[in-house]
């Protein structure tokens, strides 16, 4: 069976920064995959090749035996590619349960009823119901995160992308966070997470992998990756990115 995401040698360059140097990955449906790597790496900009929202100068993006490439974000979505970004994008303007009650109609094509229980089950999910009349420009960083989260679950995603969802939050919402992203796991979805907080990951995912220099230079078991000699040098050098692991 074919993996649900292929990525065939991406390279992507920004002048002389590489961020992609002939990428090749592949995620099954319903893995739980982590991504780390210092600042600058090419990890975000790796997902905004799945998920769109930049175009690699080599390479070829495939979900589900459809390649990707030509597709802009919007028709990717629809087929089940959803992401959330490290600085929140909120509709301002809107409240909270217009903001996700849109990705339900526009990303799950759920219509009239269908989108408002969407939009509730996503929001009661990442703990918003109490504030989904609020203007989401009102809300805080941590909420406009879950508010990020709620958006992404209510498009009905095969394939999540998570970006520094667990930074800033307390140790029982990391847990919290932790137990919401391995509840979409369960449920069959893929999740690919990049994340500072080290322990979410360990917590969450059963593969990690390390990017650095736009190349992985670890796949494994996370307690592996994160043991691996070069892993540490090149990521896990300073004491709070190795607190953070333990």
């Amino acid at each position: 069976m074919a993996a649900l995401l292929e990525l065939a040698h991406l390279s992507k360059r920004f002048g002389g920064v590489v961020v992609a140097d002939d990428l090749s990955l592949s995620v099954d449906a319903g893995a739980a995959v982590g991504l780390v790597g210092p600042n600058g790496a090419g990890k975000t900009s790796l997902f905004s090749m799945i998920s769109g929202d930049l175009r690699p100068d080599r390479g070829t993006v495939r979900f589900d035996g459809t390649t990707l490439n030509r597709l802009g974000v919007a028709a990717r979505c629809r087929l089940g590619v959803a992401r959330t970004f490290q600085v929140p994008r909120p509709f301002e303007q809107m409240t909270v349960f217009e903001n996700v009650l849109v990705a339900a109609q526009q990303g799950a094509r759920a219509r009239g009823a269908a989108s408002h229980r969407a939009a509730l089950a996503s929001l009661e999910r990442c703990g918003l119901a109490p504030l989904a009349n609020r203007r989401a420009g009102s809300l805080g960083l941590l909420d406009r995160k879950r508010l990020e989260l709620a958006r992404a679950l209510a498009s009905g995603p095969r394939l999540l992308l998570l970006d520094e969802v667990a930074g800033g939050l307390t140790e029982p919402e990391v847990q919290v966070l932790v137990g919401v992203v391995a509840s979409i796991q369960a449920e069959g979805t893929a999740v690919v997470w990049i994340e500072h907080v080290v322990r979410a990951l360990v917590g969450a995912v059963e593969r990690l992998l390390c990017l650095a220099g736009g190349a992985f230079i670890a796949d494994g078991q996370p307690e592996a990756v994160l043991a691996d000699p070069v892993v540490r040098e090149v990521y896990l050098g300073s004491e709070l990115a190795i607190e953070g692991a333990r």
